[in-house]
């Protein structure tokens, strides 16, 4: 009798501990509060991305982790021939590009418009910059994006991606591109070159160049070669340079031959770039400002003669320095990125 009794004790005894084995370690509550659906590592409950394609690295925030190699991109907006006012509906597309700049305000946005060849070549030049500052100006007003970090060009019919000799080509053609660029800087300053506007020396450092100029005059003196030299040399050192060369003037004359001659003064600089170094000319980035952008007042002589100059800084195409999160950018297709698997 006591033999049954301890027997079916051991028995009870037995079936209660594979019971208490077959109950879960954790609340349920817990195990739905650790649940990851994607199986990436990293629980629903902190997981910002959902459905993180198997295999892929991911930040912690359970994102995809991209590198990119150049930041360069279109526009995801077509224009009628002949316009280049920016639906509002298109500026709701802009915001993560907004976000970007916010995020990084050492970046510089260059936005570059084109045409196809409807038309004659001078008003297709006014077009294509005007679709490209119609770009800017709603990042401008609509997010606040510092004006001087976006600089707007315009190239008309030149540069075409496709034949004009049909529709789908032409309409190819009206486009406007972008690519965000950072300037170099350097560590030091030569103050023994530095401008004497009195003499018309260039100031220079090692990435900045300002030259003057003499009232009305654009060529370029021999004087300012060398450091010229020095910016094509640079180019050639770094295939992923860039080189703004912005002229300007003072308020003497009218606003549009200011605007031709302050070009006019610019594209010396360029051409003489590219005669000695063969640089391609997408890589020397010119504009004419005219006189919209004084350094000092024109009420004064030296305020005018500080005011004619040319302005030449160096940028480099934006690389990532280190893996970071690409969003799903909803007005642009990047060009060249290298997913890190």
């Amino acid at each position: 009798m006591i033999i049954k009794v301890a027997r079916t004790a051991i028995i009870f005894l037995g079936l209660y501990n594979a019971i208490l084995i077959c109950q879960p370690l954790y609340p349920t509550n817990s195990i739905n509060a650790l649940k990851d659906s994607d199986h990436d590592g990293v629980i629903d409950a902190r997981d910002i991305c959902s459905n993180t394609p198997q295999g892929s690295d991911i930040d912690n925030d359970g994102c995809p982790l991209t590198k990119l190699t150049l930041f360069s991109f279109n526009f995801d907006v077509q224009f009628k021939t002949g316009q280049y006012k920016l639906a509002s509906e298109f500026h709701t597309k802009l915001k993560d590009l907004a976000a970007f700049l916010q995020h990084d305000p050492n970046t510089l946005l260059l936005i570059e418009g084109y045409t196809d060849n409807v038309g004659a070549k001078s008003y297709n030049l006014t077009l294509s910059k005007k679709r490209a500052e119609s770009i800017a100006n709603a990042l401008i007003s609509t997010f606040s994006i510092a004006a001087d970090r976006i600089k707007t060009f315009g190239y008309g019919q030149n540069r075409p991606i496709a034949s004009n000799s049909t529709e789908t080509g032409r309409e190819a053609n009206r486009r406007v591109s972008g690519e965000i660029v950072i300037p170099l800087k350097s560590q030091y300053v030569n103050n023994n070159i530095h401008s004497n506007y009195s003499t018309n020396q260039p100031q220079i450092d090692h990435y900045n160049l300002t030259i003057p100029f003499k009232l009305n005059r654009y060529g370029i003196k021999n004087a300012y070669r060398p450091s010229i030299q020095h910016l094509g040399q640079l180019l050639q050192s770094d295939p992923d340079i860039l080189i703004f060369i912005e002229g300007h003037t003072d308020n003497t004359g009218n606003k549009d031959y200011n605007v031709a001659l302050s070009l006019e003064r610019a594209n010396n600089i360029a051409d003489l770039l590219n005669a000695q170094f063969t640089i391609a000319p997408a890589r020397l980035k010119v504009l004419g400002h005219g006189q919209r952008f004084p350094l000092k007042s024109n009420n004064t002589i030296k305020g005018r003669r500080e005011n004619r100059r040319v302005e030449v800084k160096v940028v480099k195409k934006f690389k990532a320095q280190q893996e970071i999160i690409l969003p799903k950018w909803t007005i642009w297709s990047v060009g060249q990125i290298e997913n890190k698997r």
